[in-house]
């Protein structure tokens, strides 16, 4: 058996463009990256409107049991609502790491929506009003599943995580992000009982891999899974 593999999850109505950066960035570190695209993503949008919470769900665990059959230990990291989807996940055993990107459990930050979307308009900063009116046109049935999936997410986080997953836990996220409040990063710190470890960036945008923060979240990524690593293994004799 190999000792670790890493599962990447992309976010709500994404697909893996928004976590390459990443993937590749840990295949450059010699680790063993992985990623899946979720069921309806990456399509047409009825495939998107026609996929359900319980596919995503379906997808990760099918992943995992794939990985399962090689590695030992598996770190899963989750970007977005791929966060959420980690979360349901991290009761395997094998799961004993999970890193939470910019997972969303307080939606929308609104005065930099505002700001964003007036700027844009009075400077006519057509890329900055292109980033908010590229996601417009979501199906609502696709809509529906997300909220249902965080909902489940949130009970799952209230019934407690696994004792040993508290101190292995990252949470990363932009301080801008506009569509997942920072309020989020510390609900889900103090969901592990102020042991997970936390690091909140100045600026940014939700995508956190595709941003101005990019370096800096993949390396204290890498930082924060070897030295869990060692520790785990070191636990282990």
């Amino acid at each position: 058996m190999k000792d670790r593999a890493l599962l990447i999850i992309h976010g709500f109505g994404g697909d893996e463009q928004e976590i390459l950066y990443l993937h590749r960035y840990l295949q450059r570190q010699a680790m063993d990256s992985f990623w899946i695209r979720l069921t309806g993503h990456g399509e047409d949008k009825q495939a998107f409107a026609q996929a359900t919470y319980l596919d995503w769900l379906n997808d990760v665990e099918e992943k995992i049991i794939e990985l399962e059959q090689e590695y030992e230990h598996i770190t899963c990291i989750g970007f977005s609502m791929g966060g959420l989807l980690t979360i349901q996940q991290s009761h395997r055993v094998s799961v004993d790491q999970i890193v939470l990107c910019s997972t969303p459990i307080h939606l929308y930050n609104f005065p930099v929506i505002f700001y964003d979307i007036s700027h844009g308009l009075f400077s006519k900063d057509k890329k900055r009003l292109n980033y908010y009116f590229q996601s417009t046109g979501t199906p609502f049935k696709a809509c529906l599943q997300f909220l249902k999936l965080l909902s489940l997410t949130k009970k799952q986080l209230k019934s407690g995580l696994k004792e040993e997953l508290k101190t292995n836990m990252l949470i990363l996220q932009n301080k801008r992000d506009e569509t997942t409040h920072v309020k989020s990063a510390d609900y889900l710190w103090k969901s592990s009982d102020g042991k997970a470890s936390v690091r909140l960036y100045e600026g940014g945008t939700h995508q956190l891999f595709l941003g101005e923060n990019k370096e800096r979240a993949v390396t204290d990524m890498v930082d924060f899974i070897v030295e869990k690593s060692s520790s785990l293994n070191s636990a282990a004799y």
